[in-house]
């Protein structure tokens, strides 16, 4: 019997060697089908995410098929009644977001230039100019193309209408019959890694995906309510964006203080608001709630998360970076469980 006298640095050395070297070759036939590859897996999460729903119903003694076709006809009745009535409020507040943040920046200049003026009464060492040509002649130049710029994104997240409804079929027919396509998938690992993986994946997806819904919902309700409370311009804008941005990890606090400079423009004193306000909102659901929905069991050191995101970004796009973390997570609750495997055969072997 052949044994590996090799020291075990070495192999995984090799082992990650090789992993890099053919993940440097297949780089280029990614990016060649990175629009078909983003197109199945925005299917495939999306059919994940409608599996929930559908067996609920199934418990209750209805058809899968029926509780699948129920779903759907819900998820759309709720898509259309959303697009009928809250984007029609979203579009009007940016577009009026666009033609005002002018003045803003003219009044945010203004206070820059009182700081400024104070400052050198006190013979302070602040020399604002260089913010302030940047903020008057970059900024205010680049914000007239945001309506453009948002309207375009989430048309353009399908290049073409039959994507859309390539990417509406697939869906139905994943939710209809993806337990037996991925089993036919599963099958093609050895045995050891198949049931582990699945686990891996299913449980790490379910509990990112799920709570990060939950928490998006809470925190778009409860912010866009405290922006109406203080009578912050376009609350129902910056309160939903700030929720949807809870979807990438530390969205919330780019959205938080991104909305807090933006009400700095118009006044010192909202923008401290808004930023005292939001993130009291935004820890009490990190501290209180979250952990009740998540229950750790992402379980990444937050360095892994940074870096998982950057490879998220550059890999696959917005939807690399939505899909980072939990795919983080996955890999390392099914490396711990190999690592145990090995640890445990190991004993049995000295035992014997």
């Amino acid at each position: 019997m052949f044994e590996n006298k090799f020291p075990r640095w070495l192999n995984w050395s090799l082992l990650l060697a090789f992993i890099a070297v053919n993940v440097y070759l297949w780089l280029p036939v990614l990016r060649y089908l990175r629009p078909t590859i983003t197109l199945i897996v925005t299917a495939a999460l999306l059919a994940f995410l409608l599996d929930y729903p559908v067996r609920l119903l199934t418990i209750w003694k209805l058809k899968r098929s029926y509780a699948v076709g129920v779903v759907f006809l819900s998820a759309a009745i709720v898509l259309v009644v959303l697009t009928l009535t809250l984007l029609p409020l979203l579009v009007g507040q940016l577009n009026e977001f666009a033609s005002r943040l002018p003045s803003w920046i003219d009044s945010g200049s203004m206070q820059l230039q009182t700081f400024a003026a104070w400052a050198a009464q006190k013979n302070l060492p602040f020399d604002v100019s260089a913010l302030m040509t940047q903020l008057e002649e970059r900024f205010a130049s680049e914000v007239k193309t945001l309506p453009a710029y948002v309207i375009n994104f989430l048309i353009g997240a399908f290049d073409s209408s039959l994507e859309l409804l390539i990417t509406v079929v697939l869906t139905f027919y994943l939710t209809l019959h993806g337990e037996s396509f991925w089993s036919g998938i599963w099958q093609w690992l050895p045995s050891s890694w198949s049931g582990r993986l699945q686990t891996a994946l299913k449980q790490s997806f379910q509990n990112y995906f799920i709570g990060q819904a939950a928490i998006a919902s809470l925190m778009s309700v409860t912010i866009t309510i405290a922006f109406l409370l203080l009578k912050v311009p376009f609350g129902l804008l910056f309160g939903l964006g700030i929720g949807v941005l809870v979807v990438v990890p530390l969205g919330d606090i780019f959205g938080i203080v991104s909305v807090s400079l933006l009400m700095a423009l118009k006044s010192v004193w909202l923008g401290g608001e808004v930023l005292i306000v939001a993130t009291i909102i935004d820890q009490a659901i990190d501290q209180a709630i979250a952990p009740r929905i998540f229950g750790g069991l992402v379980g990444l050191n937050p360095v892994w998360i940074i870096i998982s995101l950057l490879l998220g970004a550059k890999l696959g796009g917005v939807l690399g970076l939505v899909l980072a973390v939990p795919l983080a997570g996955a890999i390392k609750r099914f490396a711990e469980e190999l690592k145990v495997e090995s640890f445990e055969t190991v004993e049995q072997i000295k035992e014997s």
